[in-house]
């Protein structure tokens, strides 16, 4: 709908002083300044974030490269119990005492890469020169504790039973396996 003219016109004006005058011309004037001082603020603050982002990647680094051995380790750990135990569940049949060496062997394998990676590396924050020697003497024992075990279970199973029990026996324990990479 068209609106209708109007019949009167009305105007009005302010005059202001030259005190007025500057009083506004202050409030533009610091208008203008906050407008590029959030500017600049803003930019600070996404350089802040970027720098603290930036610190805490390169703080997570060096924790990381620090300990790193020892985490690793353990997490092979964890894992390594629990497919002994979804190995136990699926093979009952599983020659039981050959089984159970086999994983104290492996417990033992990985505690000496726990130890092995704490205290024989230089960059780890727990290095020592004595444990890292008795580490490598505890190694000596297990690769001869290794040795033994597969050799009674060659006498137990022989000819094609060995390899089918040997299976069993080392299934889901890794690299104690002397036949792992064969």
């Amino acid at each position: 709908m068209p609106r209708r003219r109007p019949d009167v016109v009305h105007e009005y004006r302010i005059s202001l002083s030259d005190y007025e005058r500057s009083k506004i011309e202050e409030v533009l004037t610091t208008s203008q300044a906050n407008v590029a001082i959030d500017g600049v603020t803003a930019t600070l603050q996404a350089a802040g974030a970027a720098l603290g982002g930036g610190g805490a990647l390169l703080a997570a680094f060096v924790l990381l490269k620090w300990k790193a051995p020892e985490i690793i380790a353990d997490i092979t750990n964890v894992t390594s119990s629990a497919l002994d135990n979804i190995v136990d569940t699926f093979l009952p049949s599983t020659p039981l005492e050959f089984r159970r060496e086999a994983q104290r062997l492996a417990k033992e394998r990985g505690t000496i890469a726990t130890e092995e990676s704490a205290y024989c590396t230089f960059a780890a924050s727990t290095y020592d020169e004595a444990r890292c020697s008795a580490t490598f003497e505890r190694k000596e024992k297990y690769f001869e504790d290794r040795a033994r075990l597969n050799k009674q279970l060659r006498e137990a199973y022989q000819g094609k039973s060995y390899y089918s029990a040997a299976y069993f026996v080392y299934g889901g324990l890794g690299d104690i396996d002397p036949n792992w990479n064969a």
